[in-house]
């Protein structure tokens, strides 16, 4: 199952994929593959549930049931990943499969799934209280207690205290997937050391070397790619000694198909030697012409893109190139991936405060925390929650300490994502201050789109909150709440407006020139055009140009060469650059240099 909302499962697979999990005919029917569509399985949920839910909070809140309603309905299908919880509970509760393998999200979306149990958690803590609500009153001023309906509750408690007890180190193991690439060696110690920070139930028990080349066969790439390989595999085992280390070779074709992916599985993890050459389908004659880098003129702009493909380069390169062709413009570059690695790209620590990079000091690089930048917003709110929460109205005194417990348990369930979208009103804050020219590297393609579709959310979900709250303005802490709100909202609204500015705001996308790569860059410019953001130029990184007599790299020049007609013909209105393949890591100035001189551009 992939629970990544930029999915690629079915394209590897070769197969159509529907809602919900399908029975592959090979291996002889044992084998069943599912793509989570994450809406459609939260209004399963939301549909078994929501008058058991609406009746809790309506109970034991301010809000009546028609306020809460529309609340309910716009909050909590943004949580992305308990969609995935869902799924993984479903299949657990059914016993049906003997193995469950989980193709996650690159690592900023998959650590939040881990901690979904705990999320969730927090959530059925909230109903607990709100539920709660007439024992409080009786305890307090007499009369029967009419229990509210537990089963809802109780039947959630044990479905997380079941994922939990799955997610534990006895029963899942999680496999690290990494690439000689030391940019994405030092990702995987941080995405370790993430994971035991955040989650330590949860263990990696094995990690694989993917696009692993040994043998050079007399070719001066692969032989890089061989000592590459090398290196890595020796650092892997000094830094984790006690994991289980895999390879896992790259025949220079992607391994698409049921009967090529066993052949690779085998090869992997029975350390068996298989054939995994594929010829690649027959492709026209590609026309380019060499060119110059572009300049982004726009104060802000966006990389977007798979992981893996390049996106923390491009952005930085843009960055470089433009303070190279301006010397007089400030340019500051952002990174807004939970799993960044500008740090790499410009030799020294980023941090959350903008810091000067490569020696010049109009050149700023920032990873934001945008777990930190919600925290700080959330602390304010419990401030105020601390306050008087107590108020005389016509000689009659109100105890508003349930409602106070309330609000403190319903602040702790804003949906996953929701923080993140305080990263971008960091952009807002640096555009205002003078910042020059911003570029915004971007999570990975899926954790992106739910960050782009974020502003939108908070914006409905700001107005809701505020008319809910408006039957209640006498209240202290609704006041409060109010005007937080309301400010939210005012500055969603003023991003909305610079991302669909094509004057004030740049998409750039980058790709490699794969199928698969090339599937999700198609879905990810639909969903962008959707939400009325248009997308500029697309890089596609890591290109072969120059005809070679390796066998594995002829291969994989084919393979480019067919992916590439299909971008002439599917992209024709994006202009379409080709970043060529080069020998080493692209970090310090002499290699942003190299890399942002001439390009190619593919032409009509």
């Amino acid at each position: 199952m992939s629970t990544d909302p930029a999915h690629s499962l079915a394209d590897t697979l070769q197969v159509k994929l529907g809602m919900g999990a399908k029975k592959l005919a090979r291996p002889r029917g044992r084998l069943s593959a599912w793509q989570i569509d994450s809406e459609r399985e939260f209004q399963k949920f939301l549909a078994g549930n929501r008058d058991a839910i609406l009746d809790i909070v309506e109970r034991g809140t301010l809000f009546s049931r028609e306020e809460i309603a529309p609340l309910l309905d716009t909050t909590l299908p943004g949580m992305a990943e308990v969609a995935a919880l869902l799924s993984i509970q479903e299949l657990l509760e059914n016993g049906k499969y003997d193995h469950i393998i989980v193709d996650t999200a690159p690592f900023g979306h998959t650590l939040r799934l881990f901690e979904l149990p705990s999320h969730f958690q927090r959530f059925l803590n909230f109903l607990n209280v709100a539920s709660g609500r007439d024992a409080w009153l009786a305890q307090r001023f007499g009369g029967r207690v009419a229990t509210p309906a537990q089963s809802f509750v109780e039947r959630w408690q044990a479905a997380v205290e079941q994922v939990k007890e799955a997610f534990s180190a006895r029963n899942a193991e999680i496999m690290l997937v990494t690439t000689p690439e030391t940019f994405s060696l030092n990702e995987a110690e941080r995405s370790i050391t993430s994971l035991q920070r955040s989650v330590p139930e949860m263990q990696v028990s094995g990690i694989v070397l993917n696009r692993a080349i040994e043998a050079d066969n007399g070719c001066a790439h692969c032989r890089r790619r061989a000592r590459m390989t090398k290196r890595a595999m020796q650092w892997l085992s000094s830094r984790f000694p006690r994991k289980t280390i895999m390879k896992a070779p790259d025949p220079g074709n992607p391994l698409l198909g049921t009967e090529l992916l066993r052949r690779f599985g085998e090869a992997v993890f029975e350390r068996a030697s298989r054939r995994l050459a594929a010829e690649a389908p027959k492709s026209g004659t590609i026309k380019m012409h060499r060119t110059n880098w572009p300049v982004s003129s726009s104060p802000l702009s966006f990389t977007v893109g798979k992981g893996g493909v390049g996106k923390t380069t491009v952005t930085a390169a843009l960055a470089f190139h433009r303070r190279a062709e301006d010397k007089e413009t400030p340019v500051m570059v952002c990174s807004t991936d939970p799993a960044p690695s500008l740090d790499d790209v410009f030799e020294q620590e980023i941090g959350h405060k903008p810091i000067s990079v490569l020696g010049d000091r109009l050149l700023k690089a920032t990873e934001f925390d945008s777990v930190a930048q919600y925290q700080q917003w959330a602390a304010e709110i419990h401030r105020k929650l601390e306050g008087e929460f107590s108020m005389q109205s016509g000689g009659l005194h109100l105890d508003l300490t349930f409602e106070r417990q309330v609000f403190a348990a319903l602040m702790e369930v804003v949906p996953p994502g929701v923080d993140e979208v305080f990263a971008i009103f960091r952009v807002l804050e640096l555009l205002e201050t003078g910042a020059g020219k911003v570029f915004i590297d971007m999570a990975p393609t899926g954790h992106a789109l739910e960050l782009l579709r974020m502003p939108e959310r908070i914006l409905l979900w700001s107005r809701l909150l505020l008319k809910s709250l408006s039957a209640h303005r006498t209240l202290a802490l609704a006041q409060d709440v109010a005007v937080e709100l309301a400010s939210l909202g005012q500055r969603v609204r003023s991003l909305l407006k610079i991302m669909q500015d094509q004057q004030r705001s740049r998409v750039w996308a980058v790709m490699l020139p794969e199928p698969v790569p090339d599937s999700q860059t198609m879905r990810l410019l639909a969903a962008l055009e959707h939400m009325g953001i248009a997308v500029d130029s697309l890089f596609v990184n890591r290109v072969l140009l120059e005809q070679t007599s390796c066998p594995r790299c002829s291969r994989r020049r084919k393979w480019q060469m067919a992916t590439l007609q299909r971008l002439r013909n599917r992209y024709a209105k994006h202009r379409t650059y080709l970043v060529p393949e080069f020998p080493g890591e692209i970090s310090g100035v002499a290699a942003l240099r190299k890399f942002t001189g001439p390009i190619w551009q593919i032409v009509e």
